[in-house]
């Protein structure tokens, strides 16, 4: 009689922590519905309404493929639970989604970096300067011919003097 007693009251304990969890995850407390989910998964860890649960959690805190682990135990614990089945499904497709985005993500900037690196060759093949590259010579430039014009004036100055 003890022993089914403690299994009734560890089985309310697991059932409180979730509903706990669902009440958390419903009013948007992500991190205290995940604490409540892993307290009733440490009392039952084959609790596939936990798993669920902290799948549901995880995917709202972004973190999908921990949630798509949770729905695998749970989907393997309980293979005929549709609920499981069909958030697992959709969970795989949002990963595959966001990876594509990301590869996505990745090519345009490694396209944007190969744009860049090619408009600064010009069409004969030489490098393309940039403004200070360019500025440079000419301000050395301008300042040889105030030196020459300097020292021509100086000279023409000595000669009449």
């Amino acid at each position: 009689a003890v022993v089914s007693t403690q299994s009734t009251g560890k089985d309310l304990q697991a059932k409180t922590w979730c509903n706990l969890a669902l009440s958390e995850l419903k009013g948007g407390k992500l991190a205290g519905g995940i604490q409540a989910v892993n307290r009733a998964l440490e009392i039952e860890p084959r609790n596939t309404k936990a798993l669920y649960r902290k799948g549901k959690l995880l995917e709202q805190k972004g973190e999908l493929e921990e949630a798509e682990k949770a729905l695998k135990q749970a989907v393997s614990i309980e293979p005929g639970s549709q609920g499981c089945k069909q958030f697992l499904k959709e969970l795989s497709k949002k990963i595959a989604n966001q990876k594509k985005k990301q590869q996505q993500m990745y090519k345009k900037m490694l396209n944007l970096e190969e744009e860049e690196k090619e408009k600064k060759v010009t069409g004969f093949g030489e490098k393309e300067t940039t403004w200070l590259e360019g500025a440079i010579p000419m301000v050395a430039g301008a300042v040889t011919v105030g030196a020459l014009a300097i020292a021509a004036y100086n000279g023409f100055k000595s000669l009449q003097g």
